[in-house]
């Protein structure tokens, strides 16, 4: 077997097309070009990869399997080239980074405060997103690095080094009636409105978990959102809104504190840093790496 790197990449773009026309003007070739490299990959794996009849292409089962073995070679290839590139040129080099909402400024800014004094020549990507998109693109190669929170295990395709413990809690206005309590059970919060992330995402389930153990009819939301921003944390200080937020969200100086809600088991939640699994880590990963550790230690 002679697998060709172009017949990956083209390959992966027939996939992500669904269509041959589309694939072949993405790289300015032809389409029986790209017909033809398919045809040479399929000949060399010994594999029918694709399913040409009907409209659009189509992975058979072999191909769906074959389609993780391609993603990976072909990230790895990225990775390798652009690692070469950084040893030739010193310093320089560019730095793909995933954050979340909740990751960008609490987290993500104070490394790079730390991080591009030190590397004058270095270019940092920042996209941001939500887990689970950033996540995928981490894994397909697309994102060198993610700071985002986890709850749960990640994909096995991934690696994630706790940053720094999270945990969510339930919140609201230091001038709410219920801040003066002392200790508060669920049932307490009965008829009460809340700002809450949205309703597939864990946290939320995780909440909503609780109340239907108490057989409690489930928080209702009067607003819902993907990360609490400045302004958010703002409108929950000036109403009598609860909230489902992060400890660190606390320590913003907004006029919100945590309220002694008994919830039987904790909600956990982490930040972490995701990585591919079993990639070859690039000088300037490793550096970000300590940038972030090292506000992490500064901020616990």
């Amino acid at each position: 077997m002679n697998l060709s790197l172009r017949d990956i990449e083209y390959f992966l773009a027939a996939v992500e097309y669904g269509n041959l026309e589309r694939a072949a003007a993405s790289f300015g070739v032809s389409q029986p070009a790209l017909s033809k490299s398919l045809q040479r990959l399929e000949a060399d794996t010994g594999l029918a990869l694709l399913d040409r009849s009907g409209r659009g292409l189509r992975l058979t089962s072999a191909g769906l399997v074959f389609l993780e073995h391609a993603k990976r070679l072909w990230a790895e290839y990225r990775d390798a080239m652009r690692h070469a590139a950084e040893l030739r040129v010193g310093q320089a080099g560019l730095l793909r980074v995933g954050v979340t909402g909740a990751t960008v400024d609490s987290v993500a800014m104070p490394a790079m405060r730390h991080l591009l004094p030190r590397r004058p020549a270095l270019r940092v990507q920042l996209t941001q997103g939500l887990s689970d998109d950033l996540n995928e693109q981490v894994a397909s190669g697309k994102l060198d690095l993610a700071v985002t929170p986890i709850y749960a295990d990640v994909p096995s395709t991934l690696h994630h080094e706790p940053i720094m413990e999270d945990r969510l809690c339930v919140a609201a206005s230091r001038h709410h009636p219920l801040a003066t309590r002392r200790k508060l059970a669920l049932r307490d919060l009965a008829d009460l409105r809340w700002i809450l992330p949205k309703p597939s995402s864990i946290a939320r389930k995780a909440l909503d978990s609780r109340y239907a153990e108490s057989s409690l009819p489930l928080p209702a939301a009067a607003l819902e959102v993907e990360h609490f921003s400045k302004g958010t944390l703002e409108l929950l200080a000036q109403t009598d809104l609860l909230a489902l937020l992060p400890q660190s969200a606390l320590e913003t100086g907004a006029d919100v504190v945590a309220l002694p809600v008994a919830l039987g088991r904790p909600l956990p939640r982490a930040i972490a840093l995701i990585s591919r699994q079993g990639t070859a880590w690039s000088p300037l990963m490793h550096e970000f790496r300590r940038a972030i550790l090292d506000c992490a230690a500064g901020m616990a």
